[in-house]
């Protein structure tokens, strides 16, 4: 057996993952980025189906459905950052998501309670 193979069988093969590299890329999932307002995707077209259709029995009903949908990934995604902020990781951008979930979430709950 020659050096090669034993250096290849020892760190687990070419193809296969190296230890030292894991705790880093995990590391980076964990940390909080903009990227986490994505229910606000979801919650903007509620809004403005609101904001101009409010009126009819249609629009009040499919906005509310999906604002539901938006508040559902607003909770999960604010669970995190509230995690995020009380680790210390990123804690700004954490703070940031936190007030568009929130705001976003409190503007459609407020927009449903009026035309209710």
């Amino acid at each position: 057996m020659d050096t090669s193979t034993e250096n290849t069988q020892a760190t687990g093969g070419q193809d296969g993952p190296d230890p030292g590299q894991e705790p880093r890329q995990s590391e980076w999932r964990k940390r909080p980025s903009s990227a986490d307002t994505w229910p606000t995707v979801v919650l903007l077209p509620a809004l403005l189906l609101l904001r101009f259709f409010g009126e009819q029995g249609w629009a009040y009903w499919t906005g509310a459905v999906i604002g539901v949908l938006g508040t559902a990934g607003a909770a999960v995604e604010g669970t995190a950052a509230v995690r995020h902020l009380l680790n210390g990781r990123r804690p700004w951008v954490a703070v940031w998501v936190l007030l568009v979930l929130v705001s976003a979430s409190l503007v459609l709950v407020l927009r449903l309670a009026d035309h209710w």
